[in-house]
């Protein structure tokens, strides 16, 4: 073989082995197009919520959650089939519709009884501190059990109720150790995230993340649509404000001042409502800290003080620090607590039905900031006296 015959061998040798990659590349693509029931893909809309996606199969459907609490950048997929379980894609696999659930969140039975599925619920963690009235008959009917409080939750009682679907949330790392103890114990858990996100809108579309479980996208796209046109239209009014009082919130803790980041759903709150909010240009999407004499400072002047904890009067927070009695949104009582539908067991509605309902709460604040645009009696604020 001459050199110029081995340099054309080589390069047919070259050519054909990337042929055949190249043909392998497609073959392992068509397979894992088949193992999808090689049908065409249809992503499910979602305009505000960032924590998770829905992707549409013929057969099924996957349910991304792309982070189950700050700084867990890992996802977790749900698959979500109705007749046989997918071979080809990896997930937690949950049969659907579920016809029973253990909430660990009182935000999630909000969701559900929006969805008239609140009869689903068979498992609660928290069920004193309820405010909604049908899910506390059905507790005083034993038709739903306590599983646990604060964190702690009842394994043996779950495992003897057997849920299909446990609907929890993520902390932090810490979080994994009960739900692998769960899992161990052969109950599948599903992760909410509900809470991380930054826009009040943004919350309440994780119905159709819970909707998915129970095959009600419809039903869940057409609740979300009506409270999303509520809250655009109050926007409009909003939007040819001028005159922006200046707004703070929150009470001293040990002598730290914890409140909502710049770019916190509570922020996007006060922007949306026509009011300035004295830390708008923070970064945090979260709660953050500040010591009571900076607060103190930056706050003295501010029109209005809201969301002090559990406090219902004046006369509490100075009883708490007199020093407090300075801000001058103390002294013109312009001071407003979102516990208006608090119950017996200091269980606040506001954390529970407010999730779904921010366009309320929107109004509720312009009602505050602007009694004149609205007409409306507050439904989760009142005024402190």
């Amino acid at each position: 073989m001459t050199n110029s015959d081995f340099k054309l061998w080589c390069r047919y040798v070259f050519t054909f082995s990337c042929l055949i990659l190249f043909l392998n590349a497609c073959e392992e693509a068509k397979k894992e197009t088949d193992g999808l029931d090689g049908k065409s893909i249809q992503k499910h809309i979602v305009s505000y919520a960032k924590g998770f996606s829905i992707v549409y199969f013929d057969d099924f459907k996957v349910i991304t959650l792309h982070s189950a609490w700050k700084g867990e950048n890992k996802p977790i997929k749900y698959v979500l089939y109705k007749n046989e379980k997918p071979l080809s894609i990896d997930g937690i696999f949950i049969k659907t519709p579920i016809k029973s659930i253990a909430c660990l969140s009182l935000t999630h039975i909000a969701f559900l009884e929006k969805l008239g599925l609140q009869n689903s619920i068979i498992g609660l963690s928290g069920c004193n501190y309820v405010s909604s009235p049908a899910i506390k008959k059905r507790i005083e009917n034993k038709e739903i059990n306590e599983v646990g409080q604060h964190e702690v939750v009842n394994y043996e009682l779950l495992v003897n109720m057997n849920p299909e679907v446990i609907m929890a949330y993520g902390i932090d790392q810490t979080s994994t150790t009960k739900i692998n103890k769960l899992k161990a114990m052969g109950l599948t858990t599903v992760l909410n995230a509900e809470y991380l996100e930054n826009h009040p809108l943004g919350q309440a579309e994780w119905i159709k993340f819970i909707a998915a479980f129970y095959n009600e996208e419809d039903k869940a796209d057409s609740i979300f649509n009506n409270i999303e046109q509520e809250y655009l239209k109050l926007l409009e009014i909003t939007s040819k404000i001028k005159n922006k009082p200046t707004v703070f919130s929150g009470i001293p803790w040990n002598g730290a001042w914890y409140v909502p980041g710049g770019l916190s759903f509570q922020a996007q709150l006060f922007k949306d409502a026509g009011a300035t909010y004295l830390w708008a240009d923070n970064q945090e999407e979260r709660s953050f800290v500040k010591s009571k004499e900076i607060i103190l400072d930056e706050a003295l002047n501010a029109d209005f003080w809201l969301n002090v904890n559990a406090y219902h009067s004046i006369h509490e927070i100075i009883e708490t620090d007199k020093v407090l009695q300075n801000f001058k949104a103390l002294k013109q009582q312009q001071i407003y607590n979102n516990n208006l539908r608090e119950n017996a067991a200091a269980g606040n509605d506001y954390w529970e039905s407010g999730v779904i309902n921010p366009h309320i709460v929107l109004k509720d604040l312009i009602k505050i900031f602007h009694p004149e645009l609205v007409e409306h009696e507050l439904y989760y604020y009142k005024k402190l006296e």
